[in-house]
């Protein structure tokens, strides 16, 4: 009988995103002929649900560990500095543990958060892969972060060019790869069909909606997109915001602003919608962008690092620099069909070549077979 290889996966939140929808891919799509996976996720919440549902595999959950907090879509405060730096030893005790029982062959970390099990991989001399799927902050909120990654892993996943280089001179001995994150379904927009988005707002097919489709975090800018919309003057413009997580979101909406509970299926927001937009204010990857393109849909973004590797200015979408610019572009895609049309159609040619699932999952388990041992 072959051995199998015993993958351990590390996951860092409860709460749904981009992250675990990415690596739950990668562990469904995995050859259990060959490979074994465990996932163990140190956050309590909903996630997990959906873990139990989607995978089959043994799932682990131990909150005692806890991340180290260094990138730009987590805020800074003192309480966070002194809560890395106290739970850091507590946490590579219990990694230790972990992967001690475990024993597996291959360690997948879906965050460089997750340092202390880098730190304790290190010293069980297992072979570790950290995907990195946020950019860390410069100095030293992100430099502890680059220093222990940099000693202890011995392989990285990269979903941006600019989030590979935030971790700064990396070892020559580490292997890396940017894969983006990738989609599984594909759709080019239909515009004789029902419009069952705009008929629940009470929105006629003449008027268009932008769509922002992520987690109501500073980071994402849902409140500056909302300041930004208070300027649009056009009077067919509307801005469907779907991800609002509790009551103190609803408050921001205005006239032409609806703002929409977080919501696991969205498959009918992406159909619907004339354009996708993303007002991230710290750069990092916008998986609603990478779906958006894939449903033929143009996108509007902000140039920050991230965000400028997935949208094409003037081919897929376009990308501002500021609010008037902004406005701009709204104006243009809310009274050019014709343009929205071609953008989205590029988007999605430009998602079939960069986001297909089959190409970036390849890339993903030929990167494991440079790690694992016969």
């Amino acid at each position: 009988m072959i051995k199998k290889t015993k993958i351990l996966y590390v996951h860092h939140a409860g709460g749904f995103g981009g992250a675990p929808k990415s690596m739950s891919y990668i562990i469904k799509n995995l050859d259990r002929n060959e490979c074994e996976p465990i996932l163990l996720n140190i956050t309590e919440g909903p996630i997990n649900d959906f873990f139990r549902q989607e995978l089959n595999c043994s799932l682990i959950i131990d909150s005692r560990a806890r991340p180290f907090h260094g990138s730009t879509v987590v805020g800074t405060s003192i309480r966070m500095f002194f809560r890395n730096w106290i739970c850091l030893l507590p946490s590579i005790i219990i990694a230790y543990k972990h992967i001690k029982t475990i024993k597996p062959d291959l360690l997948h970390l879906n965050s460089t958060c997750l340092l202390s099990f880098a730190i304790a991989s290190k010293l069980l001399n297992v072979k570790t892969i950290c995907h990195v799927r946020e950019p860390l902050r410069v100095g030293f909120w992100g430099m502890p972060l680059s220093f222990f990654n940099n000693k202890c892993v011995n392989g990285y996943i990269a979903i941006s060019n600019f989030d590979l280089k935030s971790l700064g001179n990396i070892p020559n001995f580490i292997k890396r790869k940017v894969i983006y994150n990738f989609v599984d379904k594909f759709y080019v927009k239909n515009y004789t069909k029902e419009n069952h988005l705009k008929k629940s707002l009470n929105l006629t097919n003449s008027d268009v909606v932008f769509l922002y489709l992520a987690r109501f975090s500073k980071s994402n800018g849902w409140d500056e997109l909302i300041e930004m919309a208070k300027n649009i003057e056009s009077k067919n413009i509307y801005f469907v915001l779907l991800g609002a997580s509790n009551e103190s979101h609803y408050v921001s909406s205005n006239g032409n602003v609806h703002i929409l509970p977080f919501s696991t299926n969205i498959d009918m927001y992406l159909e619907d919608a004339d354009v996708f937009v993303c007002p991230f204010v710290e750069p990092h990857f916008a998986r609603g962008i990478i779906e958006a393109s894939a449903y033929s849909l143009p996108c509007l973004g902000n140039n920050i690092g991230g965000v400028n590797e997935l949208i094409l200015h003037n081919q897929t979408g376009y990308l501002y620099n500021n609010e008037k610019e902004f406005v701009k572009y709204c104006e243009e895609l809310s009274t050019n069909i014709g343009l929205r049309n071609e953008l989205g159609i590029n988007a999605y040619n430009f998602a079939k070549e960069n986001f297909n699932i089959e190409h970036n999952l390849k890339a993903t388990y030929e990167f494991y077979s440079e790690f694992i041992q016969d």
